[in-house]
């Protein structure tokens, strides 16, 4: 009997760490897409920034 018992209680607790692992996997993708257009945005103002700077300071020649 109490390995019965045992045995219905570790495959609930089972399914209820499939749950919160899943939850907490949807969370953490959805964070990410809504992150990435604006690292991506970022990275490209920056990239334009330094081009910028390039172009309009000459390399001063010791």
């Amino acid at each position: 009997m109490n390995s019965i018992t045992s045995l219905r209680k570790r495959r609930k607790t089972g399914r209820l760490t499939r749950i919160v692992l899943l939850i907490s996997f949807i969370i953490l993708f959805g964070r990410l897409l809504f992150v990435l257009p604006g690292a991506f945005q970022h990275h490209q103002d920056k990239k334009v920034d330094v081009e910028l700077l390039m172009t309009t300071q000459p390399a001063s020649k010791k």
